[in-house]
């Protein structure tokens, strides 16, 4: 091989070794930018999982809050059922003479 043929193919690789390290050097950009994304997105499920269950949470307080008056009504109506029965009785009791 030849000067001449060793310095072309000198030039040859030496460009090519430039070409390399511009690519190599995007490529670590690009992977810190993924990285970058994969944490974010990590924290973001994170966040995701809290926000589920407060809004469980919060679903089971709705539906408490939600059943309360009828459990209100409920009471009030066995104890109306109740005082009925009561005074059935006393009033039968009453008739009977004891």
């Amino acid at each position: 091989m030849t000067s001449e043929e060793m310095a072309i193919k000198l030039t040859e690789v030496d460009s090519r070794s430039k070409s390399n390290t511009h690519r190599i050097d995007e490529l670590s950009q690009q992977i810190e930018a993924v990285n970058r994304l994969a944490t974010a997105v990590e924290v973001m499920a994170t966040k995701q999982d809290t926000m589920n269950q407060n809004v469980q949470d919060l679903n089971e307080k709705v539906e408490k809050l939600e059943a309360e008056p009828g459990n209100k009504w409920k009471d009030l109506t066995k104890q109306v059922v109740t005082l009925i029965v009561a005074a059935l009785i006393g009033f039968a009791i009453a008739k009977v003479g004891l």
